[in-house]
């Protein structure tokens, strides 16, 4: 019996933001790249909520159904101004976006019902040079046997 497909979960969603054309040049990671970042990542994040209900109401061992939202972030500074730092976070969140609409069951993985975009937040300062944030959260549902 499966406990959770987060980290699965996870391990595809990379595997298909990577081969996006995008996406596919710039630094992709994991989780935060620390020191390491470059002018142009995406990152995933925190697993802020994993709710567990049974999908029915029966004896014996029963299906659930998982929820979870996963942060995505999208940095960019390496535009001259914060209208082109937007500009270019926008056209990257945009492409994380169109990985999840154009497979949002993730090549079939398993157990993967759907998963979709929930919102989107973005931020950008201007110190020594522009930077732009933006901070995605992803749904997902999964059926657990």
């Amino acid at each position: 019996m499966a406990g959770t497909i987060m980290s699965t979960y996870k391990v595809r969603l990379l595997q298909q933001l990577k081969a996006n054309a995008t996406l596919s040049a710039i630094q992709v990671s994991y989780a935060d790249p620390g020191g390491a970042q470059r002018r142009e990542s995406v990152y995933l994040g925190n697993i802020d909520t994993n709710d567990h209900v049974p999908e029915s109401l029966s004896s014996g061992r029963r299906r659930r159904i998982e929820s979870f939202t996963l942060e995505v972030f999208v940095e960019v500074s390496s535009k001259p101004t914060p209208q082109t730092c937007e500009a270019r976070a926008v056209e990257l969140a945009n492409a994380v976006e169109t990985v999840l609409a154009d497979d949002p069951q993730l090549g079939n993985l398993s157990q993967l019902m759907w998963t979709q975009l929930r919102s989107m937040t973005m931020n950008t300062m201007e110190a020594d040079a522009p930077v732009c944030s933006i901070r995605m959260l992803l749904d997902a549902k999964a059926r657990l046997q």
